[in-house]
Parts: structure tokens; C-alpha cells; sequence
């Protein structure tokens, strides 16, 4: 294999290894509020929406001769009011990725610790909660650095969930049309499938050479989306009407407390690091971009996901789902405005142009302006439900 090839793999595993995130665990409870049809149609839709997306951010990437990230790219192709509307979505949807992170992390800690030392679920978000902030303040790079072992960790937590699941999928619990809430899965889909911040680092994986740039987002879209609605699919089918938010919680019942704990134990890894990631980056975003004191920086990178916690905020899920459908969307938007930008000023790469009808990236702003409005409008008390 030569090394150009074993690059494009490389590249194109990134990005399944991107969108297998933690958003998956959400996606078998999506399923169940509507029901295999209307689940299969949501995943059709908004997965080839996210799939253009990923084509349009690297077809600009492939033309801009720096190495800038998304704001950067806004603000050199759209203008500085796109920059400034993509930061503040950016922030926002990590503030609100942070929350998540905080409820899911402290319910497979329960998973883990529970049957030890007893207390609720809520005691071991608040604990996990403070550690992570902690973490986020003083940057502990040895932690940090696990990115790829708990990456690879949730990877493996994934087949081995989904290969013990299988035997026990019953076709009783699967209802193609069951629907207790329409709205729920468009944000959660939104959120599970996308995997743009691992679109430009695949250009550096690739070291330039764009032969295979768009061939590896394709692939690399393709292969997690299925592996993600798969997931989904053979979890509900185990679970049916009884699965929950986390899908681990409840798989428990099912398949024993053995593989529970592992699943949760591998997903707890993948949670430090992501909840690491994003946590650091975000207080480098308010030190170096905003000019804020690193005490001030930090306070206000936790602070405020902590607050929507402590207000009332529980739900794993419609916290996914508003963040996916409203800051996900947003960014999504932003996406093919660049696009339509960079195609209308008839700017070029080294390789021949997308060719993606212009309509179809309006057509996209359209239903995903709609999918964040009907969201705030139908989500928003979801945000302090408990």
C-alpha cells in the first residue's frame, strides 16, 4: 500500500471516527419516539445534508491557499458578520455540548459506581462535573493526549455492544411508525452525523494532496453514517419500547450487567476527553480571540454549562436535539453560504469544481433555518425540564 493510500484511509477514518462520537448514544432513543419509517427518513434527509456540508467546507478548504478554520474561512469568503454569527453558534453549541457531556457522563459513572457506593445519578453528574472543570482550568495534558486511545476506546465499546446486541434484537420491539415526538430526531440526527471539525485536519493528513480529499469525506460520511443508524437500529431492537436516553442504561436490563459496565466504562473515557477537548478549546477561544484573563476565560467556559445544569436541565437528548438542530443548524447554514460564495466568485482548487447545483445548497438553508425555528419553538422548554 502506498503511503498516498494509506492516507486516504487515514483521512477517511478520522471522519467515521469523528462522527461515532458520543452524539451515537442518543440516536437508538431517537428511534424509538418515532419509529423505524420516520427514523430511516429523518437519516436519509439530514445525512445527505451533512454530507454536502462536509463536501462544501473541503471544496473551500481545497481553495484557500492558508490554513484557516471555519471563522477564518467566513470571514475571508463571506465577511465579518458571518464570522462573528459562526462564533457565537460555535460557542453557544460547545456551551451546550459541554451540559450534555455533564448528564451523560454522570450517568455511566452511576452505571459504574453505583453499585458500590450507592447515591443518585444526579450526585455523580455534580462530582464528575466539578473534576472536568477542574480538568479544563489547569489543561491536564496527560488527559488530553488520550485522544486517540478513547477514541478508539468508544470505537471498540461500539462493535462490542453491537455484536453482543444482535443475538438479542427481537423483531416485537421494533414499531415502523410510533411517533411521541416528531421534532426530537432532527436535532439528535443533525448533532450524530456531523463530523466538519475532522474535514479540515484531513487536509493536513493528507498533507496537501487533494486527489483523494473529496473521495475520503464521502467515504469517511458514508461509513459513519451507516455504522450510526445501524447502532441505532440493532439497540432499539433490543430495547423497544423500553429504551433510554443513554441507550447504555438500558441495554443493562437486557444483555447483563458485564457488558453495561464495559460500554459504560469506554464511554465515560470518550466523554473526559471530548467534554477535555472542547472545554480547552473554548477557554483558548475567550483568552486568545477575546482577550479575557485565563481566571476570567475559565470561569466563563463552566460557568455557564454548569448553570443550565443546576437550573433544572437533565435531558440528554433534548439538549442534543436543540443543539443540533439550532447551533448545529447555524453552522450547517454558514456552510453553504461559503459554498455558494466561493461558487458565485468563480474561485478554484487544483481539482475540478464540486458541481453541486447552487439550489440545492439554498434549498438546504431553507429546511435547515425551518428545522431550527420549529426547535426553539417546540424544544426550548426542553432545555429546563428535569
Amino acid at each position: 500500500m502506498t503511503k498516498e493510500t494509506k492516507d486516504h484511509w487515514l483521512a477517511a477514518a478520522s471522519l467515521t471516527g469523528t462522527i461515532i462520537g458520543v452524539g451515537i448514544f442518543g440516536v437508538p432513543y431517537a428511534v424509538s419516539v418515532v419509529g423505524v419509517l420516520p427514523a430511516l427518513a429523518f437519516f436519509v434527509v439530514l445525512g445527505g445534508i451533512q454530507l454536502l456540508q462536509h463536501l462544501y467546507l473541503a471544496e473551500v478548504a481545497m481553495i484557500c491557499p492558508d490554513k484557516l478554520r471555519f471563522p477564518g474561512l467566513l470571514g475571508r469568503y463571506v465577511g465579518p458578520r458571518a464570522r462573528a454569527v459562526g462564533g457565537v453558534a460555535n460557542i453557544c453549541g460547545l456551551w451546550v455540548g459541554m451540559v450534555a457531556y455533564v448528564i451523560v457522563g454522570g450517568e455511566f459513572l452511576s452505571v459504574l459506581l453505583k453499585p458500590f457506593l450507592g447515591g443518585e445519578t444526579f450526585q455523580y453528574q455534580v462530582v464528575w462535573g466539578v473534576l472536568g472543570a477542574a480538568a479544563v482550568y489547569f489543561s491536564l495534558k496527560a488527559i488530553s493526549r488520550l485522544g486517540l486511545l478513547t477514541i478508539s476506546a468508544l470505537i471498540f465499546a461500539f462493535i462490542l455492544i453491537f455484536l453482543r446486541a444482535i443475538p438479542a434484537v427481537r423483531a416485537a420491539n421494533f414499531a415502523l411508525v410510533d411517533i411521541k415526538d416528531l421534532f426530537l430526531p432532527y436535532g439528535i440526527f443533525l448533532f450524530s452525523l456531523s463530523g466538519y471539525p475532522a474535514i479540515l485536519e484531513m487536509e493536513d493528513v493528507l498533507e496537501g494532496r487533494h486527489k483523494n480529499y473529496r473521495s475520503a469525506v464521502v467515504i469517511g460520511t458514508l461509513v459513519g453514517a451507516a455504522l450510526t443508524i445501524a447502532f441505532g437500529l440493532v439497540v432499539y431492537g433490543v430495547t423497544g419500547a423500553a429504551t433510554t436516553e443513554d441507550a447504555v442504561s438500558g441495554l443493562k436490563a437486557v444483555l447483563g450487567g458485564n457488558i453495561a459496565t464495559l460500554a459504560a466504562l469506554l464511554g465515560f473515557l470518550a466523554i473526559v476527553n471530548c467534554f477535555l477537548d472542547i472545554g480547552v478549546n473554548l477557554r483558548h477561544t475567550f483568552q486568545y480571540d477575546y482577550k479575557m484573563p485565563r481566571l476570567a476565560a475559565w470561569a466563563l467556559t463552566v460557568g455557564v454549562p454548569f448553570a443550565i445544569f443546576l437550573s433544572g436541565s437533565k435531558s440528554f437528548t433534548a439538549l442534543v436535539s436543540f443543539s443540533g438542530a439550532v447551533f448545529g443548524g447555524v453552522t450547517a447554514i454558514l456552510l453553504a453560504i461559503l459554498y455558494i460564495a466561493v461558487t458565485k466568485h468563480h474561485l478554484s482548487s487544483d481539482r475540478p469544481p464540486l458541481r453541486v447545483p447552487l439550489w440545492i445548497a439554498y434549498a438546504s438553508i431553507i429546511l435547515l433555518a425551518a428545522g431550527a425555528a420549529i426547535t426553539i419553538a417546540h424544544d426550548a422548554a426542553g432545555l429546563l425540564r428535569g
